[in-house]
């Protein structure tokens, strides 16, 4: 053998032995990655885990039984209720209020509302405290209209009648507003209606 194609059969020993280096590697990253996402798939399983403890700690139940979604929303609708069992505040609606947005304010105020609008069934304001209220009365008035809930649960809506007329209320508060507030809220948004309109 010459030293001629000695050098061509070490070349091609060496490109050989490269391309099995190359593919070693090439391996050893896809078996990382492969690792990385078993990793990452572990550490999500025990996220959730242990948010389900969480979830079974505040409604109860044994480990291997799902977490009861209904008892779950019970809870935080009792925890919200149970945060205002306070009373209305005693507020004058009418008397010293120069307008009917101040009324409306007023309003907000004594029943601890972040806003109230009250509309027309098709979707106009007719007083309001603020805020976004030519939005809110023309989207919720037609959620009200189709007998939907709103999307937000921020937000409640009531039926109030003036003058023969059907006019929507709708509140924005953080608060958990019990039911038997209602009413006493819908005969003092009519009485500030009365007043002003």
């Amino acid at each position: 053998m010459d030293d001629g194609t000695t050098l061509v059969v070490l070349g091609e020993i060496i490109v050989v032995l490269l391309t099995l280096i190359g593919v070693g590697i090439a391996a050893c990253v896809l078996q990382m990655v492969r690792v990385r996402g078993l990793l990452e798939e572990v550490r999500v399983d025990n996220q959730e885990r242990q948010q389900a403890g969480l979830l079974r700690e505040i409604v109860g139940g044994t480990a291997q039984a799902p977490v009861d979604m209904f008892k779950l929303f019970k809870h935080i609708q009792r925890s919200r209720e149970v945060e205002w069992e306070k009373p209305p505040l005693e507020i004058e609606l009418i008397r010293g209020r120069a307008d009917i947005m101040e009324s409306m304010k007023a309003l907000c105020e004594k029943y601890y509302l972040d806003a109230f609008t009250i509309s027309t069934d098709d979707g106009l304001v007719v007083a309001s405290s603020g805020g976004d209220a030519a939005s809110d009365a023309a989207k919720y008035s037609y959620v009200f209209s189709e007998g939907r809930l709103p999307d937000d649960p921020t937000v409640m809506l009531f039926g109030i009648q003036h003058k023969g007329s059907s006019l929507v209320g709708i509140l924005h508060t953080e608060h958990n507003i019990p039911e038997t507030w209602v009413q006493d809220m819908e005969h003092d948004a009519v009485e500030v209606l009365q007043q002003w309109l």
